[in-house]
């Protein structure tokens, strides 16, 4: 396992956790694959809806 993949999976377990127990909601791990941090399978494995592109552009705060 090279660093990209124990990165990734580290943070699946990650984002996993915090919207198991209701931290994050869909639109927070969405945020997730749209920063490359998680892909879009794992989005669909975790929430259990297809992973959408958003239009939007992102909100810098």
């Amino acid at each position: 396992m090279d660093f990209s993949q124990a990165f990734n999976l580290l943070m699946f377990q990650t984002v996993s956790y915090c919207y198991n127990v209701g931290v994050y909601d869909k639109a927070k791990v969405a945020t997730f694959v749209e920063l490359h941090q998680i892909t879009k399978e794992q989005y669909k494995e975790l929430v259990g809806d297809d992973y959408v592109e958003s239009n939007q552009a992102p909100i810098i705060r």
